[in-house]
């Protein structure tokens, strides 16, 4: 008798494995700029470290036995290592941007609670990320765009500053074209190639953050150079058509390859199916470069959002397979270590208060939204009122006041500049040791709540 409950518990146990085995999708999301790659090098180093760091205070992270960063079994891994390298380096320095696609794979061990616990294994939660360059959440609102409607698009943005002013005399040429003309293959690469730097001027310059099409900036490795040679014809709308030889027909050709397969693909490939979403926004650098980089963080942000589907995604919409929509959303502002600790919660509203409307329609939807101002590698310290850190590029340390920040982002978006510095990263990183930060232990503990492990 003892023998046959010693085999029925067995195979219970054997029986709920598959159960114990969950996989959670977590989508970091951020533009260019927003500190996605530290972030999720920030993410691994402080599982890796979780008995060492504020991690091993919180449930459950008090019952995780191991962490297990998977690379030679995934396609494309995250070059962790090389990130490790940067960070450690003398002087240190961050990360490389991202410039391709790469995925991040953790496992996580837990040990089991309750009565039964010593019956059972332990249970397991696989956590995927994909990394991507930020730009090509950019190209996102482009599938709800016919080419005609992005060329009207295109022609409004370039008639407002300060666009107006850096597409100067490409804005000239591309309105001279009639698009029913023959079109010119060599002049349609040569003006591709004048857009990327146009692009790329008013990302650097103007600190703009709607730069369409994104591939431009980061092609990737999946793209053909040809298939990015179309510009928008400033003369054509949504009821424009052309012979088969014409400029309109050869960019809307191309246009709808890249919408259809390029942008589609990567969506349907990684997005369609996240259970969690991580939305990273540098607050601080658009908040120096003024209204117009703000202005345009609002437009962008607001469209990329309305790409995703988000909503409970309960038993009965599993039973008849709809499509998985998000839960959870956690909008974090970036780089709060750059001010004060008193700054940080403020830095976090004005962020809220730029996407008030849009995180509105996502609550409305029953999706749990979760504000944390978030430094994934702290470079500063604080002395009294004032913050001491390294500047890139430079040795030896700056002791410096950071500007004043609103409480409340103004409706005009008019605020005044905080003057940031370029910091690099402390001295002194090792992979096993937790990398200083501020609140990457709030994220992480909110992202596996209600997880039953």
């Amino acid at each position: 008798m003892a023998n046959k409950s010693a085999n029925w518990f067995k195979q219970v146990g054997q029986t709920s494995n598959p159960l114990r085995q969950r996989r959670l999708r977590i989508g970091v999301t951020g533009l260019s700029g927003a500190g996605k790659t530290t972030f999720i090098t920030g993410l691994i180093n402080q599982l890796e470290n979780h008995r060492k760091g504020l991690l091993a205070q919180r449930a459950p992270f008090d019952r995780l036995e191991s962490v297990r960063w998977r690379r030679d079994d995934v396609k494309r891994p995250f070059p962790y290592l090389q990130s490790l390298a940067a960070l450690s380096a003398t002087p240190a320095a961050w990360p490389d941007s991202t410039a391709d696609l790469s995925r991040v794979l953790l496992d996580l061990r837990f040990k089991p609670q309750g009565l039964l616990g010593r019956l059972q294994k332990g249970k397991e939660l696989s956590i995927e990320i994909l990394d991507y360059p930020g730009e090509w959440l950019l190209d996102l609102p482009l599938l709800n765009l016919s080419y005609g409607q992005w060329c009207e698009q295109m022609a409004q943005w370039l008639g407002q500053p300060p666009r107006a002013e850096l597409a100067g005399v490409l804005a000239r040429r591309l309105g001279e074209i009639d698009p029913v003309a023959p079109a010119d293959p060599i002049l349609l690469a040569e003006l591709a190639a004048e857009w990327t730097d146009f692009l790329q001027r008013c990302r650097s310059e103007a600190g703009l953050s709607r730069n369409q099409p994104a591939r431009f900036l980061q092609p990737g490795s999946d793209v053909a150079a040809q298939m990015l040679h179309f510009v928008p014809l400033l003369q054509a709308n949504q009821h424009t058509a052309g012979a088969a030889d014409s400029w309109w027909a050869l960019c809307e050709s191309r246009f709808n390859y890249y919408r259809d397969f390029i942008v589609r693909g990567f969506y349907d490939e990684h997005f369609r199916h996240l259970d969690q979403q991580v939305l990273l926004v540098d607050m601080l650098a658009p908040m120096d470069a003024g209204q117009a980089a703000l202005q345009d963080l609002k437009h962008a942000m607001e469209a990329v959002l309305e790409s995703f589907h988000y909503g409970q995604n309960g038993f009965l919409a599993r039973l008849l397979r709809f499509r998985p929509r998000i839960r959870r959303l956690a909008l974090c502002a970036t780089k709060v270590d750059k001010v004060g600790p008193r700054q940080q919660r403020a830095v976090q509203q004005c962020l809220e208060d730029l996407m008030v409307d849009r995180l509105a329609d996502v609550r409305h939807g029953g999706v749990e939204i979760k504000g944390i101002p978030l430094s994934a590698i702290r470079a500063t310290r604080q002395e009294g009122e004032a913050l001491v850190a390294g500047l890139e590029g430079k040795t030896g340390w700056v002791r410096y006041q950071p500007g004043d920040i609103p409480e409340h982002l103004p409706q005009s978006l008019q605020v005044s500049s905080p003057e940031l510095l370029p910091l690099r990263p402390p001295p002194g990183l090792h992979r096993n040791e937790p990398f200083p930060h501020y609140r990457m232990d709030d994220l992480v503990a909110w992202l596996l709540q209600g997880e039953r492990l």
